[in-house]
């Protein structure tokens, strides 16, 4: 599976930071980024820096992608 943020939805809660900081983090210009290896993805962010989640964390992604309150949090293939 891979996550990755649609920056230009993104509302900046910072909830998905908050709940999943492995995979989740705010950037210099307030918006969330995916997270891979504990690199932030930001360059260029959106659908073309899309990051692998681990086996151990697909339910806790699922779980940020329905408690996103600007739903700019997709999950795919």
């Amino acid at each position: 599976m891979r996550i990755w943020i649609e920056q230009s939805e993104c509302q900046n809660s910072g909830l998905c930071e908050e709940d999943a900081p492995e995979l989740f983090a705010i950037g210099e210009d307030f918006l969330a980024y995916v997270r891979e290896d504990g690199r932030i993805l930001d360059e260029p962010g959106g659908e073309k820096s899309k990051a692998v989640v681990p086996e151990e964390l697909i339910a806790l992604a699922e779980h940020c992608v329905r408690a996103c309150p600007a739903r700019c949090i997709h999950l795919g293939d």
